[in-house]
């Protein structure tokens, strides 16, 4: 049954409490024997009075409670029978503690219905009924309290537990960015060093020819030694910055690895029972390195995505380089694992498009129309990049 809106729902409860007060007037008039004073039409109008307010509670419960005891005092006055304004004060003593901001009036509230009604009962000589009714108004204020502290104890959990995955979320991302920047540093440091040798191997060969003293070769000797020097320094200050990022406990890494080994991830995928196709059109052997690396780690986190989370027995990889882009997609044709679910904002979706966002991509993963999951991404390749992967 779905739940009803605040406003249609306040006026079910009006509705409500206005029949139940009814009835429970009629009833009793018509099983006990009291002097109370005869159900009649302006009984009935003070009741449904006392209900009209009701239709407000959420918006102003404090009002509406003193609205109710302004009304229901000259009912009780007229010795109307007294139950009969029992759930229309109930209802406005709950609301009173449940939707009052701050609670601290709605006990002022209730001490001034107690206040009024406990005397004005008393005075027809039903002390009992007064004591009972006021017992009533004090258990639902409380069930109000209680059914607000609830709440709030709901609300507080769970903006900590949201907070708690975002910083998890903003950790395990922090991770993959010192493990990219890693990866980045081993890509630039090679070819430094390449850089480097050979700068210094030309510059020690132009040294020792026999006309090197002319100013053309002195000028290419001193700019080959300077070369050789700010290579030497940029290495330096490479791992330094990958010293910070590790917290100062930075350790030589493993070679990165790239689209050359491929075939490792094949072979990972099925030993673990899925078999995976790969497709290429246009890939050539020479891609920058570090688009290789980051194609490689996407491949990897998406066919490891797929052996936690899908039922899948095959997956397809698909690579299309069109000579200015490389297009990765990722497919498996599920369903997903019962107890698994992949989302976009899962952390290893979030690092492959931080990896993807990091030499200027993109990357997008979603539910497939085959019925799996797939993983799209778009890598540039500039022109000036290119090394051997």
């Amino acid at each position: 049954m779905m739940a009803l809106r605040p406003p249609a729902a306040d006026r079910l409860l009006a509705a409500g409490s206005f029949v139940l007060g009814v009835a429970i007037a009629i009833t009793l008039e018509a099983v006990t024997v009291l002097d109370e004073r005869s159900v009649d039409l302006w009984a009935i109008a003070l009741l449904a009075a006392m209900s009209a307010p009701l239709l407000v509670r959420r918006r102003w419960p404090i009002p509406v409670v003193l609205a109710v005891l302004a009304v229901s005092t000259p009912y009780h006055m007229l010795d109307y029978p007294h139950e009969a304004a029992m759930p229309v004060l109930v209802v406005a003593a709950f609301t009173a503690a449940r939707h009052s901001e701050p609670p601290r009036p709605a006990y002022a509230a209730l001490v001034a219905v107690a206040a009024v009604i406990l005397p004005v009962v008393a005075a027809s000589g039903a002390l009992g009924n007064a004591l009972l009714g006021v017992g009533w108004l004090f258990m639902a204020f409380f069930a109000g309290l209680a059914v607000r502290f609830r709440q709030n104890w709901t609300t507080a959990v769970t903006a900590r537990l949201e907070q708690e995955r975002a910083d998890e979320v903003e950790r395990r991302v922090a991770e993959e960015r010192i493990l990219i920047a890693a990866e980045l540093h081993d890509v630039l440091a090679h070819g430094l060093a390449v850089v480097n040798v050979q700068a210094s191997v030309a510059a020690h060969l132009i040294d020792q020819l026999p006309r090197r003293e002319e100013p053309s070769l002195r000028e290419l000797s001193i700019t080959l030694h300077q070369l050789s020097d700010t290579s030497r320094t940029t290495l330096h200050e490479l791992r330094a910055v990958l010293d910070v990022l590790h917290g100062g406990e930075g350790e030589p890494t493993e070679p990165a690895p790239h689209l050359g080994e491929l075939q490792r991830l094949v072979e990972m995928a099925e030993a673990a029972g899925v078999r995976v196709d790969v497709e290429t059109d246009g890939l050539r052997d020479e891609l920058p390195s570090t688009v290789s690396v980051v194609a490689y780690r996407i491949i990897q986190e998406s066919l490891t995505n797929v052996i936690r989370h899908s039922t899948a027995k095959q997956a397809t990889v698909r690579l299309d380089h069109d000579g200015h882009r490389l297009t990765i997609a990722v497919v498996d044709h599920g369903p997903a694992r019962p107890s698994s679910t992949v989302a976009s904002s899962g952390f290893g979706i979030a690092g492959m498009t931080g990896r993807a966002q990091a030499v200027g991509g993109e990357l997008s993963a979603g539910p497939g129309e085959s019925g799996g999951f797939e993983v799209w991404a778009t890598l540039p390749v500039p022109e000036t990049w290119r090394v051997s992967s």
